[in-house]
């Protein structure tokens, strides 16, 4: 939930998978792929290897006959995506094929060779080499159906995808709310992917102002992306393949910390999954946040103090309103230092977000809240104080009479859940998180 827990790069700390930007070149050294059979349409599942540590890859190839252009997606359970689009794919005389996966840190070149129903190569991420290999699979049936739909809330038009399983019969539903930032509806597509396999239909929507949906998530305050939240809730209520008593919510870290109020506003959330959720107040989160961020960076004992100073400054202009006059101040005077970040400019939306969520106490929300309820956190989580904040939340329920509250700590993981990476620098996620979520979901 916090708003600054990376600085010095994007200002919020929303959860946001960092991709790579791939270019693909395969060279086909092989006699042509067998009649009937294009050349790479399909699905392609392998792996991407290198320091000793092999990610395993499903691709989708499809081909537009009417454009008579290809595109693609790629899953990976491991890195928590789904249906992740190539935003270029192409072919050159007999065989060379080429795919642009475009993401936000780094440029990965994988080269090599389709030979029939093989596709292997090797791929260079900087100074990092590996190798991949493929084979072309069956494509299997998919255990749910998917459907663009919209609707609105107050000024907005918000637009999502619904995940439909193919069962018969009502079905229980998850609606799956933002993080912080800029989050489309990508952010949560995986889990709702692993929702819908396991019979819940998943909404995932657009933040206000992200992707199709209308509206600024930069001028919303918790009242107005809670009344997205139960805007959504409400709008599958319109489902007839849904069944109107069992819709729950899923939020995590601002998205978590928002669910208690959601809960309550909608009188028709069923239950509450909320991972990674504040439960002390919000400048007390920030600040820890943001001295998780920059401490590390400190190579002294003044350094650390001069850090502390200066993150409790920010916090203390950002979220209780005194002057940024010593925030500036202190900038200057701590510029060069190895852990310094600059200040957001005076018309960043840090500025009037934080007194809104300053003012949000969500510990009152969850003494009203009364459907069961899950609690999630990664125990070395450096955004969220994850043991306070779960001990906290899970007294407030059991004291307003609400005993029907799991919580589950997983050691050694992070915000998002993951274990800290190997040399190949892929991550790890802890290994009960998703079944822990999806057993508590199924006893539904």
């Amino acid at each position: 939930m916090t708003q600054a827990a990376s600085h010095r790069t994007t200002l919020n700390q929303g959860v946001r998978m960092r991709l790579p930007v791939a270019a693909v070149m395969l060279g086909c050294l092989c006699p042509a792929a067998a009649h009937g059979q294009d050349l790479i349409a399909g699905t392609w599942q392998g792996a991407w290897s290198r320091a000793g540590d092999s990610l395993p890859v499903t691709m989708i190839v499809r081909r537009d006959a009417a454009a008579g252009r290809y595109t693609a997606t790629f899953d990976s359970d491991r890195l928590r995506v789904s249906g992740v689009p190539f935003r270029e794919v192409s072919v050159e005389g007999c065989c060379a094929v080429t795919l642009v996966l475009q993401g936000d840190r780094t440029t990965t070149e994988f080269r090599g060779s389709v030979r029939g129903d093989s596709l292997t190569g090797v791929f260079r991420e900087g100074s990092d080499d590996g190798r991949f290999a493929f084979h072309r699979a069956a494509s299997a049936p998919s255990p749910y159906t998917e459907r663009e739909i919209t609707f609105r809330s107050g000024d907005a038009t918000l637009a999502g995808t619904l995940l439909l399983p193919n069962v018969e019969g009502r079905v229980p539903a998850v609606v799956f709310l933002h993080g912080s930032g800029p989050e489309g509806r990508w952010a949560n597509r995986f889990l709702a992917t692993q929702a819908a396999a396991h019979g819940f239909a998943s909404l995932i929507f657009d933040k206000r102002g992200v992707g199709s949906s209308t509206g600024d998530w930069r001028t919303a305050t918790p009242d107005v992306l809670v009344g997205d939240a139960v805007a959504a809730v409400a709008r599958l209520l319109d489902e007839p393949r849904i069944d109107p008593a069992r819709i729950g919510i899923h939020g995590h870290s601002q998205g978590g910390t928002l669910a208690p109020m959601v809960a309550v506003r909608s009188r028709r959330v069923a239950f509450v999954v909320a991972s990674a959720a504040a439960g002390l107040p919000t400048d007390s989160v920030e600040r820890y946040s943001i001295l998780n961020s920059v401490l590390p960076d400190a190579a002294t004992a003044e350094d650390s103090a001069s850090a502390t100073r200066y993150a409790e400054a920010v916090v203390a202009a950002a979220y209780r309103g005194q002057p940024r006059l010593r925030v500036d101040s202190l900038a200057a005077r701590y510029r060069d230092r190895p852990w310094f970040f600059p200040p957001p400019p005076p018309d960043n939306p840090y500025w009037t977000f934080s007194p809104a969520f300053a003012a949000y106490h969500p510990l009152e929300w969850w003494a009203r809240v009364r459907v069961p309820v899950l609690l999630l956190y990664g125990g070395d989580d450096q955004r969220v104080p994850a043991a306070a904040s779960a001990s906290r939340i899970g007294a407030t329920l059991r004291a307003a009479g609400n005993r029907r509250v799991t919580t589950r700590i997983f050691p050694g993981a992070g915000h998002t859940f993951r274990l800290p990476p190997g040399p190949s620098g892929w991550p790890v996620t802890a290994p009960d998180y998703i079944p822990t979520l999806l057993g508590w979901l199924a006893r539904r």
